[in-house]
């Protein structure tokens, strides 16, 4: 993909940037008990209720839709 000229030097469009941020892992509290989920990208869990785990952010996103845990924002988010 040719990279667009940009005011600050990104080589990357927004959706290329979303695209790679979906992979950075994040903290979630399950409020469920699941076995590990073997996945294409790593094995994740097992989920045990109240107990906090690290997921990558698009699984936490699919698990929070879904009402099966909460975020921990990261500590650089936090004001």
């Amino acid at each position: 993909m040719a990279a667009q000229s940009d005011p600050h030097g990104s080589e990357f469009s927004a959706a290329e940037l979303e695209f790679l941020a979906e992979d950075q892992m994040i903290e979630i509290v399950p409020n469920m008990r699941m076995e590990s989920l073997n996945l294409i990208s790593g094995d994740f869990g097992p989920f045990h209720p109240q107990i906090s785990t690290q997921v990558p952010l698009w699984l936490a996103v699919a698990l929070k839709k879904r009402g099966k845990c909460t975020i921990r924002p990261p500590e650089w988010m936090l004001v």
